[in-house]
């Protein structure tokens, strides 16, 4: 639920923000070839995921750039970076999210007591982190393409399950999980103007979560505004 929350927060955004878009960053030194831009860009994407323990649904990214450095040697070519603000929910229908020897692991819904005569159930775990890409950017005009890195810092995790009964909706149960503290990625964009698209791709070798936690793997594509 409270990534509904987060999608619906940021929905209101994306429609709203147009009117408000600056393509300026909030500094630009004298001869352009550095900027400096705080609260600059704001992300959603979709997660496309893969896992041998359970069936992922919806599960994706929702991300607010905190800061954004670039610099410029050239007119159409530079190098950026930034710190982002990063909630990632992946999420299932048909297992249960559970602490078992503080690892996430899933369990039959079926299993746990107490989830008797319900009408629909779900269970996802949330990962929270602040993240630092590196793009090596090329600017023509409003056309912007970029490719590079993105290396994360995984502060906070979370693994819930709810149910529904009639129309009132319920949080059976909700712990703290634990995450990988670093994880990595290669991201690549393309934007004209204030939007644009995004792709991320995380190899097996980088775990949002413990050994020995669900399987996981994935990448992500989604869209981008920038404020």
């Amino acid at each position: 639920m409270k990534m509904k929350k987060l999608v619906i927060l940021a929905l209101a955004a994306f429609f709203a923000m147009p009117c408000f878009a600056q393509l300026e960053p909030v500094y630009t030194s004298s001869d352009g070839k550095a900027t400096f831009d705080v609260l600059g860009r704001l992300g959603m994407g979709y997660h496309i995921t893969k896992s041998n323990d359970f069936k992922p649904g919806w599960c994706d990214e929702f991300f607010f750039n905190i800061l954004q450095f670039g610099l410029y040697p050239t007119e159409h070519f530079g190098l950026e970076l930034g710190v982002d603000l990063q909630v990632n929910d992946f999420n299932t229908k048909e297992k249960a999210f559970v602490q078992r020897d503080g690892l996430v692991k899933v369990a039959d819904f079926s299993t746990l007591e107490t989830l008797g005569g319900v009408d629909r159930k779900r269970s996802d775990f949330t990962v929270t982190s602040l993240g630092a890409p590196v793009l090596v950017k090329a600017k023509f005009e409003k056309v912007s393409l970029g490719v590079g890195a993105v290396a994360s810092w995984n502060f906070a995790g979370s693994n819930s399950y709810w149910v529904e009964k009639g129309n009132r909706s319920l949080t059976v149960a909700e712990t703290k999980a634990k995450v990988n503290s670093f994880s990595y990625g290669i991201v690549a964009t393309a934007s004209y103007g204030v939007f644009g698209v995004y792709f991320k791709y995380y190899p097996k070798s980088s775990r949002l979560l413990p050994e020995g936690s669900v399987d996981v793997s994935y990448s992500t594509i989604g869209i981008v505004l920038d404020l």
